[in-house]
């Protein structure tokens, strides 16, 4: 699947992980300009208003939750990592701690909503549980209430059906969904229909007529809710091209893998354990980003991008961080 995987903001900086092993040969090159629709948190991003430069491929990463449009029109989504960069307020994303064992997020979303700031973090534990936290913010951070537990990954979509129904069972006046719902991750996303869930669908069209708030009660995109319907003759045909088959015009081809591997030996090749542990040393050890890209066959963006990932320890490290706080 080929995703925006790195980028370079206007300051000639590169971020996400622009040394990612490809599945294909690439990377393209392409310009966006990051416009987040003010009053959101995402106006906030300190890439907000700049033109960035991108570069997609097709990578085992995961994808995130929304889908951008690049200046040429070629609308691809964004991994995890870049999404989080780009959408995250100033000041919002702590300095990763290299001793720090706990578990990789799996989910962690945000919206404002009538003053309040919500929040939903998940991680994924040993066992594959969940462990959830759902947070009630002011605006300023301070925590008004908060609900915490593990789960099962099966039982994400019925959390999301219960919790979208708590506005009835308590007699408070319904509302329109949040206007960015594409920003949030469908737990069904993609998954095949099911023959139940085509007639609960049905039954809840007659009492709920908006996709996005019918999206957000079966874990799936609005543009999904009313393809499924238009299938079963209850709904127009979608304008838009269903995401299952994106057309995007090509962009411009950039240099191969063979390419940059004249200039940088290990280039969009997996960090293994120990050129990480190397790294960190020599970090520890005051060699600059240019010295360890020589040393460790890399660019000067990828030595700096894994820095700030693996929260190594010196100047190289604090100079990385400083560009991109």
């Amino acid at each position: 699947m080929a995703l925006i995987y790195a980028f370079q903001d206007a300051l000639g900086h590169w971020h996400g992980d622009v040394d990612a092993p490809l599945i294909e040969e690439g990377p393209d090159h392409g310009t966006l300009t990051y416009l987040p629709v003010p009053g959101t948190p995402e106006a906030e991003s300190p890439f907000a208003g700049q033109t960035l430069e991108v570069l997609v491929a097709a990578t085992d990463l995961d994808p995130g939750p929304v889908t951008y449009q690049l200046d040429d029109g070629g609308r691809f989504q964004a991994t995890w990592y870049v999404y989080t960069l780009l959408a995250a307020p100033v000041g919002s994303r702590p300095v990763p701690d290299a001793s720090d064992n706990t578990p990789e997020s799996y989910l962690d979303i945000a919206l404002t909503d009538n003053g309040r700031r919500y929040l939903m973090t998940a991680t994924r534990n040993n066992d594959g549980h969940l462990a959830i936290s759902l947070r009630a913010c002011t605006l300023g951070g301070e925590v008004q209430g908060e609900l915490t537990g593990t789960i099962d990954m099966q039982d994400i979509p019925g959390l999301t059906r219960l919790l979208g129904s708590v506005s009835t069972t308590t007699g408070t006046p319904s509302k329109p969904a949040p206007p960015h719902t594409t920003n949030v991750p469908a737990p069904r996303r993609g998954a095949q229909w099911t023959d139940q869930e085509r007639t609960r669908l049905v039954d809840r069209y007659r009492q709920e007529r908006d996709f996005s708030r019918l999206g957000h009660e079966f874990g799936r995109s609005a543009l999904s809710i009313q393809f499924q319907l238009f299938q079963l003759g209850l709904a127009k045909r979608p304008a838009t091209t269903p995401p299952t088959t994106p057309t995007p015009p090509p962009l411009r081809t950039g240099p191969t893998h063979e390419e940059l591997r004249k200039t940088h030996t290990r280039s969009h090749t997996p960090w293994t354990d120990q050129e990480e542990r190397q790294l960190a040393l020599c970090c520890e050890q005051g060699a600059t980003a240019e010295e360890m890209s020589h040393e460790f066959g890399r660019t000067v963006g990828a030595i700096e991008s894994r820095l700030r990932l693996t929260g190594a320890q010196g100047p190289a490290a604090d100079r990385a961080r400083e560009q991109f706080p």
